[in-house]
């Protein structure tokens, strides 16, 4: 009688499972897609079995694998990132409208060893760049803002301001009454650990009673190793800030501003242990002084 092993993980095993993944989805074969995952998280959108099956009818996918970033790892448990590029062909060229759904979409993965297999435990996408017919990615904010946005045009007025050379529109997140932009440096674009990011965040509401209010929330409940209000009116504050990440120091700037469209507050944040430097420091804050000056802007 033969036993199996248990299995050890490793980035050979690693790579082996991502293959395999990325080739079960493209080959349609959606029940073994979904023993891939652990039995108790395989309730995730990305597993939706109608929204795979009305893919799978319309469309042939290829699939490319562009990196992988092993962030954690032991031969029972690990978490990595990785991207890879989808380029969708109707089925039935009658089908095609010009709008095929070609992404690039980038990924954190946490996989476990548990009754001898290799589980996906989580499988959680944090960023998708959009793709023309030929596969080059959408440009400016096209290449990631979700046809379900709305609340784009209201941050516009502040992007077109606040900007930097060599930062690329990544990541856009929608919520209920809110949403979020996030620009990397180019070549971070798929990169879960930045060393730099520019954020725009869009709210419908203000939670505290006063930019006050916000301002003072933001310095007392944080864990801040430093902080200090640069500017602070009625409608709108500059705070800058440096407090210990997960492992690394980090400094950031924040731009936050009550206008009648909405709440708003724009974020420069520096990781890896590395201040801003003086000359963006003093470009920045510029830039969001020159930002408040459109709040009451109509839109």
């Amino acid at each position: 009688m033969f036993f199996k092993r248990k299995p050890k993980i490793n980035e050979k095993t690693i790579k082996e499972l991502l293959q395999k993944l990325e080739t079960t989805y493209t080959d349609k074969e959606i029940e073994q897609l979904s023993k891939m995952f652990h039995p108790d998280h395989r309730d995730i959108s990305f597993l939706n079995h109608f929204s795979l099956m009305m893919n799978f009818q319309i469309y042939n996918i290829t699939s490319e694998i562009l990196n992988l970033e092993v962030l954690d790892m032991n031969e029972e448990e690990a978490s990595f990132t990785y991207t890879r590029k989808h380029m969708f062909t109707c089925i039935n060229k009658e089908d095609e409208n010009g709008t095929n759904p070609n992404n690039i979409s980038s990924y954190y993965v946490q996989l476990k060893v548990e009754s001898k297999t290799i589980w996906i435990m989580k499988y959680a996408r944090y960023s998708e760049l959009f793709l023309d017919l030929e596969g080059k990615i959408l440009p400016d904010e096209k290449a990631v803002v979700p046809p379900g946005a709305v609340y784009l045009d209201n941050m516009k007025r502040f992007i077109d301001i606040i900007h930097l050379e060599h930062f690329k529109p990544a990541t856009y997140l929608t919520y209920t009454d809110s949403e979020f932009i996030g620009y990397y440096l180019e070549k971070e674009r798929y990169t879960y650990r930045t060393s730099e990011k520019l954020s725009f965040d869009y709210f419908q509401k203000m939670d505290a009673g006063s930019i006050e209010e916000h301002t003072n929330a933001y310095i007392e409940g944080n864990t801040l190793e430093y902080s200090d209000i640069l500017m602070k009116e009625e409608n709108y504050s500059i705070i800058e800030s440096k407090f210990k990440g997960s492992t690394e120091l980090q400094h950031e700037l924040v731009l936050s501003m009550l206008a009648p469209d909405g709440f708003f507050i724009v974020r420069f944040l520096k990781s890896r242990n590395a201040p801003i430097e003086e000359e963006l420091r003093n470009r920045l804050i510029e830039q969001m002084k020159i930002a408040t000056t459109n709040i009451d802007v109509s839109v």
